[in-house]
């Protein structure tokens, strides 16, 4: 998807990031289990965050065992075993590439609109084999109300939004409801918080890292619409955009630290959970507002 949502690697224990190592191929895993082996190139560090947030919030014990990976054979790794979160956002996974693939037959011309044609049945193989999958049971309203989300985001992108706190809070809605799908009380209360805050964290992010090409190509920037050519300055978004964003950013993921602190201390995953919403996060905000270029997602298997 994104991969805004990623630890700082700097700052992780040894342990802490094979722990994280070890979720990410065991989503990998996961996902070609659930959705089928091709689905297994849409995994992100997103879905990683997704993962650990979600069994830190049930209080579900990730287990590890050791595996050779066919594509780094030369020794044996560590993985987790599938488990309730990593089947459900394998899951959620195939929902939202099956999502965006439709976003990018709407919006994308030329070569870009034929490659999402050409995908398209890849996607919907995916989240057909998904809904078949014993290990997490599918619900259909589940896949209603994130159809009828992504909908309300994209009838606003498709008019023309000129408010990036509207789209971005419609992106947190999406996150909220699928962060806490099946949870209840409390801890679905939490799970709205982190999901809204990451929500728009991650749309906000992403905007401002696609103004210029966007601008470039004639597509939809919720930042461009608002500012106009305010927004861009020299190729890149201007100091006066920077600015805004580094003032409304921050009060995200102040509220998104204050909802991670009521999580269990104890669960495995927190300090790293920690670690990726004060250090990661921040760091890819300030990468995108310094106009860094986009980085390809290292695997960590």
């Amino acid at each position: 998807m994104f991969g805004y949502v990623k630890p700082y690697v700097p700052e992780l224990k040894i342990k802490e990031y094979e722990c994280f190592r070890a979720v990410y191929c065991g989503l990998c895993r996961a996902m070609g289990k659930v959705s089928g082996q091709m689905s297994r190139l849409t995994l992100s560090y997103d879905f990683v965050f997704f993962v650990m947030m979600r069994m830190a919030l049930t209080g579900e014990k990730p287990e590890f065992e050791e595996f050779r990976c066919p594509v780094h054979f030369t020794k044996k790794r560590q993985y987790m075993r599938l488990s309730e979160g990593s089947a459900y956002s394998a899951v959620l996974s195939s929902v939202l590439a099956k999502g965006k693939n439709s976003d990018d037959l709407n919006d994308e011309k030329g070569t870009k609109r034929l490659k999402a044609l050409l995908l398209s049945p890849f996607f919907t193989h995916f989240l057909a084999k998904s809904k078949k999958n014993r290990k997490y049971e599918y619900r259909e309203e589940f896949g209603t109300e994130t159809s009828k989300l992504l909908d309300e985001l994209g009838k606003l992108e498709n008019e023309g939004c000129q408010s990036l706190d509207e789209t971005a809070e419609a992106f947190g809605n999406l996150l909220a409801y699928i962060l806490s799908f099946g949870l209840e009380d409390e801890t679905a209360a939490i799970a709205r918080e982190i999901g809204m805050a990451t929500g728009r964290f991650v749309y906000v992010c992403d905007a401002a890292d696609d103004l210029a090409d966007d601008v470039k190509k004639n597509r939809y920037n919720p930042i461009y619409a608002g500012w106009g050519d305010i927004a861009l300055e020299d190729g890149r978004i201007s100091h006066v955009a920077a600015e805004s964003i580094k003032i409304s950013l921050p009060i995200d993921l102040e509220k998104l630290g204050e909802a991670v602190e009521k999580l269990n201390g104890d669960h495995v995953f927190v300090p790293i959970i920690k670690n990726i919403v004060y250090l990661g996060m921040p760091s890819s905000l300030e990468r995108v507002i310094e106009g860094g270029k986009k980085k390809e997602e290292k695997s960590y298997r």
